[in-house]
């Protein structure tokens, strides 16, 4: 067979994704209105679960085989909130986030028509939901803070087949880790961050 043809056969069939990526899922962001104003709305994970018990993060989860990212997110959104997919409009989708454990989170953001007060979510994933005006997290400054991460080489590293050997400016990297405080919430870690990235595009 034609070298040429067979490497065109495979690129046909291949779905490129970023190099070291082991994981994706997706996020949405969810805005919801209350008392005239907008709103972002969180979840505190159920207390019973095995994976991050009580941490407070956003609606989503793993995609899977052959689905879409932000068919992902309604998806995820719905079953744990109990909503109909015509509650949630999707509005778009922000920067992906690639975490320190080789996961690429795509995050979207989406209006919920259901009030808030009529939400009753699913108490097998959601231990409880609350909400903080955007104006509120505009006006917020949160804290950041550096994990250094430092490459450790094994003993059997060949460094005589790389330039400079055991002088080779080996990079490290530091990984943003921040908090936002609001009332008595805490929201750090990924969401954070997402938080934050979402508050600077609307705001810029």
């Amino acid at each position: 067979m034609n070298a040429i043809k067979t490497i065109h056969d495979i690129m046909k069939q291949y779905t490129p994704n970023t190099t070291g990526v082991k994981r994706q899922a997706s996020i949405l962001i969810p805005l919801i209105r209350r008392n005239g104003e907008l709103h972002i709305l969180y979840e505190m994970r159920a207390l019973h679960l095995t994976s991050q018990p009580g941490e407070i993060c956003f609606p989503g989860g793993k995609i899977e085989s052959a689905e879409k990212s932000c068919t992902t997110a309604i998806r995820e959104t719905c079953e744990e909130l109990n909503l109909d997919e015509s509650e949630v409009r999707l509005i778009g989708q922000i920067d992906s986030l690639l975490t320190s454990f080789d996961m690429i989170i795509h995050c979207y953001v989406g209006e919920l028509t259901r009030p808030f007060e009529d939400i009753q979510f699913s108490k097998d994933e959601v231990h409880e939901i609350f909400t903080i005006p955007l104006s509120a997290l505009k006006g917020l400054n949160p804290s950041t803070y550096g994990i250094q991460s430092k490459m450790m080489l094994p003993s059997d590293f060949p460094f005589d087949h790389i330039p400079n050997g055991k002088d080779y400016n080996f990079k490290n990297s530091t990984y943003p880790v921040i908090f936002y405080h609001y009332e008595d919430r805490i929201i750090w870690g990924l969401t954070a961050r997402m938080t934050q990235n979402f508050i600077k595009i609307i705001s810029e």
